[in-house]
This record gives C-alpha cells, structure tokens and sequence, in this order.
C-alpha cells in the first residue's frame, strides 16, 4: 500500500497516526471530566406537568418559569437561580431584570410575589431524566421531566 518497501517511511507515518490519536484521545478526555465536574447538571428544560411548569435553567445562572395553560405558554419569571452541588440546593429568587420593570410600590412588590410560586430554596435530586425539587421548609415536592 503506502510506502511498500520504505520500512523507515512506514515507521514514521505510524508514529505521526498513533501521536495525533493519542492527543485527540487525551483532549476529548479531559473535555468530558471538565464537563462532568464544572457543569451545572440542571442546566437545561425541566417540564412539571402536574404543576403546569416550564423551567428553563439557563448556563448564565438565570432562570426562566412559563406557566403552562392548556399546552399554551402563560405568563413568564425570569429569576436568578444558583445550584450548590456540594449541599445539592438550587436557590430562585427575583432577578435583577424583574425589580427595574416593577414599579416601586408596596402593592406591586406584593403582588409580585403573589404571582411568583417558585421563589425558594430547594433540595434537587436528578434521576435519569427526572428532576425532584423539594421545598426546604414545608417538603413539598415538584417533579419535572427534561424535555
């Protein structure tokens, strides 16, 4: 094939082969342990239907709450949320970006809590494609499925 009778070209090209394929082996590697180790394992779409909720964890550590209305997409949260993997706690409050658009009356800061049901603290636990957040003061349970 190659190289027939150059014993000394063979050699080399199969050191150049095995040397580039050792490196890709070892970049891939090391993505994936970085992946596994630093990401946010609840980044993604999370779907509650009993509750009628879609959760959009984003990797900026905002979060987005759709309430679902009959398979419509209702009203929109955005929130900040934060995951500590080490006490395997997710925590939502009120983003930044929702304060500036509210007016600064009593009556519509209370009214916005009102209308937000997930601000909290919650435990996580991800199973398969199953997510369950229970709520750290009373233990209510949410569960979603990825979508």
């Amino acid at each position: 094939m190659i190289f027939k009778n150059n014993e000394e070209k063979r050699n080399t090209a199969w050191r150049t082969v095995m040397t580039v394929s050792s490196v890709l082996i070892v970049i891939i590697a090391a993505f994936f342990v970085v992946k596994l180790f630093t990401g946010n394992p609840m980044e993604g779409i999370w779907v509650s239907e009993d509750e009628g909720i879609r959760m959009d964890v984003r990797g900026d550590g905002s979060v987005v709450i759709t309430q679902i209305n009959g398979g419509e997409d209702g009203e929109k949260f955005i929130l900040d949320g934060s995951v500590d993997k080490k006490n395997k706690t997710f925590t939502v409050q009120l983003s930044s970006e929702s304060d500036e658009e509210s007016p600064d009356s009593a009556a519509a800061s209370e009214d916005e809590e009102s209308r937000d049901p997930f601000e909290g603290t919650y435990s996580y636990s991800i199973e398969h494609d199953t997510l369950t957040l229970t709520e750290r003061e009373y233990g209510e349970q949410t569960v979603f499925e990825r979508e």
